[in-house]
């Protein structure tokens, strides 16, 4: 896939001489590749003055093993992190680039639709398990004379009160700090109004059409500027604000004869998703003729074998500039010189990064503690078991725990 997007644009950073098929010295038998083409993450300095974007989502709300719903990553060389949608299937891909949690603790939210926001409930209520120690910050639409029930403020509150017997259990057990949650809601219906500007970033926002209380990002860092759509019919905001920027994200769902074929909608089902809420190919390739700009993203569809051949038909037909299209761990670094596109290799056998910050166990407060009649299914013969493996810590680490299950 990436070869065939290479033909039709794609910036592919492949070293001349191998592209040319001559001879290179550089190689060993021994020592690192002097290249690679895939992104191992972890593994490469960020430039000071480059941006990489992350697809940690790029599909749908039908679940499926090979791509996740609505979530990229956007990293900086400032050393900032941010979150763009959170849909489900996409905390998976964010642990697997192995990221100390500290670091991506800013999320924005286009919608709150569940395959754009439904795996955040998950990513908050993990944090301790995870050695996240810092507040999480999520920014999401609401105002803009939408139903005060129907924003994000609203919305957190009531995911804190669905998780109220977790948080509530796991007081004075493990570190409990980053239950902590900062909401910002930002006002969907304002043109380009700046809803996050922290040490030299701006993040705006635009209107979405996309019912009501849907929006679109634009981020402006260094010289470089970053468009991220939600879901969104072709609009006037996005054609007069993202004009020409180094990087256009936007979805491409199925044309309507797709939808039929492959999620079995009828007609009128297929006809009503596809041309009057969200935009497809045939919409995406007009947008991006009309903003032109200088890399172009397509995404939020499934993306197979049968199925990407007619989406590009469909976008080139309007479209001549170069496009990618999404899938799961696609990788972009975008300085002011170009764009270079990658496939990153996870490690799909991810365990929590070691913490940032000391752990403070007392910060959750007085310890939960088991009713009585609850511990009494507990038989006295394991506590000769568990007082050894207290033993065995205390030796190994000079401490002096005492193992306490019964009052």
């Amino acid at each position: 896939l990436l070869a065939w997007a290479s033909d039709r644009g794609a910036n592919l950073m492949i070293p001349s001489a191998e592209a040319s098929g001559n001879v290179v010295s550089e190689w060993s038998p021994t020592k690192p590749y002097p290249s690679h083409d895939v992104y191992y993450p972890g593994t490469e300095e960020l430039g000071p003055d480059e941006m990489r974007v992350i697809a940690c989502g790029s599909g749908m709300p039908m679940p499926r093993l090979k791509q996740a719903a609505a979530c990229m990553l956007v990293e900086l060389g400032n050393g900032d992190k941010f979150i763009f949608d959170m849909g489900t299937g996409s905390m998976e891909r964010l642990y697997a680039l192995g990221i100390p949690l500290d670091y991506i603790d800013k999320v924005f939210l286009t919608h709150l639709h569940a395959d754009h926001m439904g795996d955040l409930p998950a990513f908050y209520i993990y944090g301790p398990q995870n050695n996240r120690s810092v507040p999480l910050r999520v920014w999401g639409p609401g105002g803009g004379g939408t139903r005060p029930e129907w924003g994000t403020k609203a919305a957190m509150d009531h995911m804190l009160e669905m998780w109220a017997w977790m948080t509530g259990t796991l007081a004075g057990t493990i570190d409990t700090r980053s239950m902590s949650l900062e909401v910002t809601e930002y006002d969907w219906s304002k043109v380009n109004g700046v809803i996050y500007e922290e040490n030299g970033v701006v993040i705006r926002s635009i209107p979405a059409v996309h019912f009501e209380q849907s929006a679109s990002f634009i981020l402006e860092w260094n010289g470089l500027e970053l468009a991220f759509s939600g879901d969104t019919l072709p609009n006037k905001w996005w054609i007069e604000h993202t004009q020409g920027v180094d990087l256009s994200i936007h979805e491409s769902i199925f044309m309507p004869d797709m939808a039929m074929s492959k999620w079995k909608f009828s007609e009128q089902e297929a006809l009503n998703a596809m041309t009057t809420i969200h935009a497809n190919p045939a919409f995406f390739g007009k947008v991006m003729a009309m903003t032109r700009p200088k890399h172009a993203i397509a995404y939020h569809f499934q993306n197979d074998f049968d199925t990407l051949p007619a989406t590009v038909r469909a976008v080139e037909q309007v479209y001549d500039g170069p496009v990618d299209y999404a899938q799961d761990f696609m990788v972009w670094n975008v300085t002011k010189d170009g764009v270079r596109t990658r496939i990153a290799v996870p490690n799909p056998e991810y365990y929590p990064t070691p913490p940032l910050q000391e752990k403070q166990i007392s910060t959750g407060g007085e310890r939960y503690r088991t009713p009585a009649g609850v511990l009494a299914g507990c038989p006295d013969e394991m506590d000769a078991v568990a007082r050894k493996i207290y033993d065995d810590v205390n030796k190994a680490h000079g401490t002096e725990y005492q193992f306490q299950l019964k009052k």
